[in-house]
């Protein structure tokens, strides 16, 4: 009896090693955009994903975002661009986390997409 379950289980793993590899993309999940209301809510060093348009140029590698809900000071540093050039009305993915002041929210950038 001990010979058959072991033989089952021996045919049964590759079969769902198989499987596993065909559905890899049927667990992808789009990314869960955060707004900038949501963000002031969120604990320090929470990791977020934002969409909408960088508006303002503040200087020193600070910048203003906005998105429907409102708009968020930004620190993105020259490697966080990633190569692109962002205009007024350009509409980027912000991949960053909340960085909570004593009386301040702002977002250190990751990443940006266009």
């Amino acid at each position: 009896m001990k010979k058959i379950s072991l033989f089952a289980m021996m045919a049964i793993v590759p079969m769902c090693g198989a499987m596993a590899g065909q559905n890899k993309n049927m667990n992808y999940k789009q990314p869960t955009y955060w707004s900038v209301t949501e963000v002031m809510t969120l604990p320090d060093n929470s990791p977020v994903v934002m969409r909408g348009r960088i508006t303002k140029n503040m200087g020193e590698q600070m910048y203003l975002f906005e998105d429907s809900s409102g708009n968020i000071v930004m620190e993105i540093d020259e490697e966080d661009w990633n190569g692109n050039t962002v205009r007024v009305n350009d509409v980027v993915t912000i991949y960053g986390k909340v960085d909570k002041g004593s009386d301040s929210v702002e977002i250190d950038v990751e990443s940006i997409e266009k």
